[in-house]
């Protein structure tokens, strides 16, 4: 019994390090995008499912579709810590493919130091906030079109 409460322990604390925010950092992660020093942000298709793993349920992702008439959502994921900067790298969610405004944007976010009010400069006011794990998370939705999805080509 005693072996069991060690290893349950070993084990919740070897999970804590790795998820001490709401978005994991790993070491070599394909979809992190560095841009220098305490700045970076995570890159991930909407069908990749990782977002859904990572509790950012709440993001306000559609992919375009025909009952849509090609129009869809793509969301951006800002964590904050409890002074209201930027606790973790921020996570935007593609449905099609990245638009270089929002990675600019993004860019220019800098962990511990971007503040509530700078993000509400470049972003704007945030479409939905929620909190994950005790960390206030703003949501941006941002509208895409993808005119294949209008008027498909039936005949192929």
């Amino acid at each position: 019994m005693k072996r069991w409460m060690e290893l349950i322990m070993w084990l919740e604390l070897s999970v804590a390090c790795c998820f001490g925010g709401p978005i994991p950092r790993v070491s070599n992660d394909p979809d992190f995008v560095s841009v220098g020093k305490r700045r970076g942000y995570y890159m991930i298709s909407s069908d990749s499912g990782k977002w859904w793993r990572w509790g950012l349920v709440r993001a306000p992702v559609e992919e375009p579709r025909m009952f849509t008439h090609g129009f869809g959502d793509d969301a951006i994921a800002i964590p904050f810590d409890v002074n209201g900067r930027v606790a973790f790298a921020p996570v935007y969610i593609y449905t099609i493919r990245p638009e270089n405004d929002q990675r600019r944007r993004l860019a220019a976010l800098v962990e511990g130091v971007s503040s509530q009010a700078e993000v509400r400069q470049i972003f704007g006011r945030p479409a939905i906030q929620g909190s994950l794990r005790g960390y206030p998370i703003w949501y941006y939705e941002i509208q895409v079109y993808n005119p294949f999805e209008e008027f498909p080509d039936i005949h192929g």
